[in-house]
């Protein structure tokens, strides 16, 4: 009896061990369970985004955005609003800091966000840190882009 209590107790030792292998300012993009896609994409009342590639049809053209651009801020509540802003720079300073605003849903099987009812845009990763999606436009290209947690 001692020895399979002592073999448990090395198991569960281990097992801890492995568990404790990340820095306490790390993030699992894994959510936890019972975390909602809201949850997910707007946190307990907002979470701000900064888009870290833009693709079209596989080819990257997020450097060629202005750079000043390239830190703007992309805020989802829970209240389903989003807006959009500057970031730390703008690209003109008698710019508003907020420069476009409106409404977020998902549809019924969570795997779309939808903009002002209007743009509908495939969900392809929703972590705690990363968000990925996709559109496909009137020209039949498609754009995927990929923001990362502020």
């Amino acid at each position: 009896m001692k020895k399979i209590y002592t073999w448990v107790l090395m198991l569960s030792v281990v097992f801890g061990l492995t568990q404790c292998s990340k820095t306490s300012n790390e993030e699992d993009p894994t959510p936890a369970p019972g975390v909602t896609k809201t949850e997910l994409l707007a946190g307990k009342s907002l979470k701000t985004w900064v888009m870290t590639s833009s693709k079209i049809d596989g080819k990257e053209v997020f450097n060629q955005s202005l750079v000043c651009s390239r830190d703007d801020h992309t805020v989802y509540r829970t209240d389903k609003t989003y807006e959009v802003n500057e970031g730390d720079t703008k690209c003109y300073s008698q710019d508003p800091q907020t420069y476009e605003k409106g409404t977020w849903s998902f549809n019924t099987d969570e795997t779309e966000l939808i903009i002002n009812n209007e743009q509908r845009f495939k969900i392809l990763e929703l972590n705690n840190t990363t968000l990925r999606l996709s559109i496909k436009t009137l020209f039949g290209e498609t754009i995927e882009r990929t923001f990362k947690k502020v």
